[in-house]
């Protein structure tokens, strides 16, 4: 899992590593250029002004107490201080029984194919698995839910295009409780933040879920990773309008500005439960914040250290073995 990890995040870690290394030409010195510059590396790395404030901050901090001897030293130890960056929960949303999780973001983030990959882990693992398409405005939407549908083997609940979006919710979790499923994943359609119509008829949908459900509702956001600083905007709007409960971060294979993982975690506290690293079934990972910090942060800045070899062990999270075994399919 770390491998395909290291894979997709190689764009963003030359950048990282590009900027250090103009920054360590000057020499290993623990000077205020050296911490502004590692502050200015990791804010180019779309990690966010707040967060790189917060790891520049507390690693001055740690070099002092732990009297570390130079540049090098400190980014040893910047592994650790980034994973500890990420917000976390004590369950993935993923791993909840019972659970139904609403998938949200804009047009594009990776939404329906997110649902699809997790829909056929789940069906593997043994889940009762239900789907629900409540995108009933994109074209070929709920042809492409079928399909995923017919893969995973598992059944969907589905309404003609047009259709009101809470109406199927509502069907949905209807039908799940005449078929006594146990996981349920409703698409939404995309759209964007910025769109005060469409963002309250997305709240409508989420108010009808949750005061219908009997079980836990999730409300999960899909950022696609290639839209950097942007992605942080539509996350605080998104959590702002519909209370999120974690993240899955999308297309980090296809881009530098991986460290918007970082940025949305850090700045709204919301938990990343997967993360895509390619188009493979098994490129949809149960995100580990040390494999990220480690993938991060090439051996080469950080000495091929202890740091590097602990990323090694499997990543934490039941679902991980699931998505590891799951069979190749398109997109």
């Amino acid at each position: 899992m770390f491998e395909s990890m290291k894979r997709g995040m190689s764009s963003t870690r030359e950048k990282f590593t590009e900027q250090m290394n103009i920054l360590l030409d000057r020499g290993p010195r623990l000077d205020d250029d050296f911490w502004e510059g590692l502050e200015e590396a990791l804010i180019l790395s779309d990690v966010g002004a707040q967060a790189a404030f917060d790891i520049v901050e507390r690693m001055r901090d740690k070099a002092t107490r732990k009297a570390l001897p130079d540049a090098y030293a400190v980014l040893d130890a910047l592994t650790d201080e980034i994973a500890e960056t990420f917000a976390t929960s004590e369950v993935n949303v993923f791993d909840e029984n019972p659970v139904l999780v609403l998938f949200v973001g804009i047009n594009g983030a990776g939404k329906t194919t997110t649902v699809g990959k997790i829909a056929s882990a789940a069906k593997r693992a043994g889940r009762n698995v239900l789907l629900g398409c409540a995108d009933t405005f994109r074209a070929a939407a709920i042809e492409q839910l079928e399909e995923w549908s017919r893969r995973a083997g598992v059944e969907i609940v589905q309404r003609e295009r047009g259709a009101d979006p809470a109406s199927v919710c509502y069907d949905t979790i209807e039908r799940a409780e005449q078929t006594g499923a146990n996981y349920i994943l409703i698409d939404t359609a995309g759209r964007l933040h910025t769109s005060d119509d469409l963002m309250r008829e997305l709240e409508k949908v989420v108010n009808v879920v949750r005061k219908r459900s009997s079980i836990p509702v999730r409300t999960v956001l899909v950022i696609d990773a290639t839209t950097g600083q942007n992605g942080l905007n539509q996350a605080r709007q998104f959590n702002e309008a519909l209370d999120l409960d974690a993240l899955v971060v999308t297309k980090l294979d296809g881009t530098a500005k991986g460290g918007i993982a970082l940025a949305v975690s850090h700045e709204l506290q919301l938990p990343i439960a997967m993360i895509g690293v390619g188009e493979g079934l098994d490129d949809l990972q149960v995100f580990n914040a040390r494999d990220f910090a480690a993938s991060f942060i090439s051996e080469e800045l950080r000495g091929g250290g202890a740091a590097a070899n602990a990323t090694e062990e499997a990543s934490a999270g039941s679902m991980a073995e699931e998505f590891s075994e799951a069979p190749e399919a398109g997109e």
